[in-house]
């Protein structure tokens, strides 16, 4: 994706660092989910009972659950953990929208330092 150039060269200028590997359709809010979604994934592989922490979230909120969140709670009960973790890693559209409701909240799956560094990395490089 591109912006009009403005220098005389009239070369194409990035919306995007090329470093940020934004599959198509993505935004910038979407790469950092994707990278919350892989550190995510590899807390799952290393520690699979933790997929009882998102079925202790959603069932605690089980009064006000939409119907994408009860998706959630019956793949956490009936899925195994790598292809829980496959799932929200995957760069597809698919695994996009689980990313967009996924009931893993802050530590231990991701610290603080660790989503400062995903948002530097976004906006500034």
């Amino acid at each position: 994706m591109s912006v009009p150039a403005t220098d005389l060269n009239q070369r194409p200028i990035p919306a995007f660092p090329p470093w940020l590997d934004l599959p198509p359709g993505y935004i910038v809010n979407d790469w950092i989910a994707w990278q919350k979604g892989k550190l995510v994934a590899a807390r799952l592989r290393a520690h699979p009972e933790d997929v009882q922490i998102g079925i202790d979230w959603l069932e605690s909120h089980r009064a006000r659950l939409s119907g994408f969140d009860l998706d959630w709670l019956k793949m956490l009960q009936t899925r195994p953990v790598e292809e829980i973790a496959e799932l929200i890693e995957s760069p597809s559209p698919e695994a996009q929208q689980w990313r967009s409701g996924m009931p893993f909240k802050g530590e231990p799956f991701v610290t603080q330092a660790q989503m400062e560094a995903i948002r530097e990395r976004a906006y500034a490089g």
